[in-house]
């Protein structure tokens, strides 16, 4: 599958290329917590309704910071559960944390090399109103991850 990951990069600002009213990012902040309690996830409620579940914690020493270069597999899905993108196993995509969307620019920080989780990321933290191939605008996204490395 493409790496649609890669087109996260540049361009796009921490909180997305957009600009919602603040009632309609309450609406995506309830509907991302509602996603993880009807999946009965034990998580957390970061910055700007991202929300994160630590699966297992990881036992590197370095965590990550804005700059940091990171190293990754994952996947992505929609709520309704079509996938739109993954990491082919054993291969893991490499970006700098700046460069990607919000969302997991607030759910990597301090995160360390080995972390697993899982994250829905409210559509002001993701792409926006963007659509992009099976993403459509305005789409709240699930993604579960791998945290390989940390530079």
């Amino acid at each position: 599958m493409r790496n649609l990951l890669f087109l996260l990069l540049a361009g796009l600002s921490t909180f997305g290329c957009n600009t919602y009213s603040d009632e309609q990012k309450n609406q995506f902040i309830s509907e991302a917590e509602n996603y993880a309690k009807k999946h009965h996830w034990n998580y957390e409620v970061l910055e700007g309704g991202l929300i994160v579940e630590i699966l297992e914690k990881g036992t590197g020493t370095e965590k990550i910071q804005s700059g940091s270069e990171i190293e990754m597999e994952y996947k992505g899905q929609l709520t309704n559960g079509q996938k739109f993108d993954q990491t082919e196993p054993g291969k893991p995509f490499k970006s700098n944390l700046k460069g990607l969307i919000g969302g997991f620019q607030l759910g990597f920080l301090g995160q360390v090399k080995g972390t697993k989780l899982r994250m829905v990321v409210p559509p002001h933290l993701g792409y926006g109103d963007d659509a992009l191939d099976e993403i459509p605008a305005n789409s709240t996204l699930v993604f579960d991850v791998s945290i390989e490395n940390v530079y």
